[in-house]
């Protein structure tokens, strides 16, 4: 009898917690869920940087005499290229002459650019007659007109060293003193150091 009392009881509880439970599962299943997090950004692609424009601006170094006309001086300029070959341009622009007042000229104004051909490391710079024949002279006058356009040029990347020709061809000499039938190598100890504040 005990027993049938015990089973009694089990079935009069289950029946009290079988809706409790019920309702527990209902207000469980209806609770809402946290939001799923967010899909993870696509790894970002690296950037590749592209070289610079031809017809945008570039910063150029362009070299020219001192006051006594015995060493070079940096001249800085933002130079447009508009298309332009680089090489080509930034000659053209050492050809315009200075912007300071106390800076030479080192390259006869009416000298024309024919082209610059970049192979090997070497910038072989072709320049109209005038480079020869509208020279003023002096041996000192030659190495800075020289070396005004070598130095401007080994700026440039991929040049090493520059090959001076006149009309296409290669010259002994611009006026009689500096060898110029080999590649010139940059000669930085021309340039003057430039004044501190």
């Amino acid at each position: 009898m005990n027993q049938m009392n015990l089973v009694k009881k089990l079935w009069s509880k289950a029946f009290i917690l079988l809706p409790l439970l019920l309702v527990l599962i209902f207000i469980v299943g209806c609770t809402p869920q946290p939001p799923a997090p967010p899909p993870e950004p696509p790894e970002p692609q690296e950037q590749v940087e592209e070289p610079p424009q031809q017809a945008g601006w570039e910063s150029v170094s362009l070299y020219y005499a001192d006051e006594q006309s015995d060493r070079l001086v940096e001249e800085n300029r933002s130079l447009a290229l508009e298309g332009r070959e680089p090489a080509v341009a930034v000659l053209e622009e050492l050809i315009e002459g200075p912007e300071f007042p106390a800076h030479g000229r080192t390259v006869p104004a009416d000298v024309k650019v024919r082209g610059v051909q970049i192979e090997g490391g070497v910038a072989a710079a072709d320049f109209s007659g005038e480079l020869r024949t509208s020279h003023w002279g002096g041996s000192t006058g030659e190495i800075l007109t020289v070396y005004s356009i070598v130095n401007t040029l080994a700026q440039l990347p991929g040049v090493e060293q520059v090959q001076i020709l006149i009309e296409g061809e290669m010259v002994d000499t611009l006026v009689g003193h500096l060898e110029l039938m080999e590649p010139l190598s940059p000669d930085w100890g021309l340039v003057a150091p430039q004044a501190t504040p």
